[in-house]
C-alpha cells in the first residue's frame, strides 16, 4: 500500500517493527501478529481510518483500536467510512462502532440506512452491521421499528431477534410482536433466546411459551422443549413454572430438561430466602 503522508508512513512502520515469533516447522501454529503500538497524538484520526480501511489485517486491527480509543473525535471519520462503497473501509468503521459503544450513536441513522439496503461491498457480512448496532445499547431505541420489520427477512431474520431480545424492554411492541412469532414457528429458538433475554418484561409471552412447552411434547422436539422451559423460567415467577416443571417429571421428551430446570430453582433465592419446591 502506498504511504502518503510521514505520520502514516511513520505509524505503519512502527506497527510492523517488533519481531515476529520465530516457528521450528511448517506445521506449527502460525505466528501472533505482533503486539499493537497505539499511535501517537501526532497522527490524524483521517491516516488511521485509511489505515482501518486498507491495510493489513493486524495493521488494521491496531488502526481500529486506535480510532475506537479516540471516541467521539474520531466519528467524522468514521461517519465518512461508513459511507465507502469500498468493503475494507465500511467492515473497519463497523468494528470501530461497536468499540466505541454507545458514544457511537451519531452512525446509528447510516448503520439503519445499511440494514433498509446493505450495500454490496457488505457481501452478506450483516453480522458485523447488527454488532454495530448491538454495541449502541440504549442508543439503538429508534431502531426498535425497523427492527420488528426485517424479523420476516430471511437475511436478516435472526440477527434482527437477537437484537430485539436486547432492546425489548424499551418498546412495548417487541413482546407482542416476539410472541406471536413462536406461536408460528416449529423449530426454531431463536425468539424464545430473544424473550429470556427481556426478562420479566417479557411476562405478556407467558401463553406463547406455555404453547412452546406443549408443541415441543407433542413433536418430539427436546431442544425447543428445554429452550421453552428456559425462557419459561426467565420471564415467569416459581408461580408459573413450579408447576409446569413438576408436571414433567418422567416426560420422556422434556423430563431430564425439567428436572434440571427445578434443580436451578432450588438453588436460586428469593428475598435471601432458599426457595423450597419439595
Amino acid at each position: 500500500m502506498r504511504m502518503r503522508s510521514g505520520p502514516l508512513r511513520l505509524l505503519a512502520a512502527s506497527m510492523l517493527a517488533a519481531p515476529m515469533p520465530f516457528t521450528a516447522h511448517a506445521f506449527t501454529a502460525p505466528p501472533e501478529p505482533p503486539p499493537c503500538v497505539p499511535a501517537r497524538a501526532g497522527v490524524s484520526a483521517a491516516a488511521l481510518g485509511r489505515l482501518a480501511g486498507d491495510a493489513p489485517a493486524h495493521i488494521q486491527r491496531c488502526a481500529v483500536n486506535d480510532l475506537a480509543a479516540r471516541g467521539t473525535a474520531a466519528m467524522p471519520v468514521v461517519l465518512a467510512m461508513l459511507r465507502s462503497d469500498r468493503g475494507g473501509p465500511l467492515i473497519g468503521a463497523l468494528e470501530v462502532v461497536a468499540a466505541i459503544g454507545p458514544d457511537a450513536r451519531a452512525a446509528l441513522p447510516l448503520l439503519m440506512a445499511h440494514i433498509r439496503k446493505p450495500p454490496a461491498a457488505l457481501n452478506g457480512m450483516y453480522r458485523e452491521l447488527y454488532d454495530a448496532v448491538d454495541a449502541l445499547g440504549a442508543a439503538a431505541r429508534p431502531a426498535i421499528p425497523l427492527l420488528l420489520a426485517k424479523t420476516g427477512d430471511p437475511d436478516h431474520g435472526g440477527y434482527a431477534v437477537y437484537l430485539l431480545g436486547k432492546l425489548g424492554k424499551y418498546d412495548r411492541r417487541v413482546v407482542p410482536h416476539l410472541s406471536a412469532m413462536l406461536i408460528d414457528s416449529m423449530g426454531d429458538t431463536s425468539v424464545l433466546a430473544a424473550l429470556a433475554t427481556i426478562g420479566k418484561d417479557a411476562r405478556g409471552a407467558l401463553p406463547a411459551v406455555l404453547g412452546a412447552i406443549d408443541q415441543a411434547k407433542v413433536t418430539g422436539n427436546s431442544r425447543r422443549g428445554a429452550a421453552a422451559l428456559n425462557t419459561l423460567m426467565a420471564i415467569g415467577g416459581p408461580g408459573e413454572s413450579v408447576p409446569v416443571l413438576t408436571g414433567l417429571i418422567g416426560h420422556p421428551v422434556l423430563g431430564a430438561a425439567a428436572a434440571n430446570s427445578l434443580r436451578t430453582l432450588r438453588s436460586t433465592r428469593v428475598n435471601a430466602v432458599p426457595l423450597r419446591i419439595d
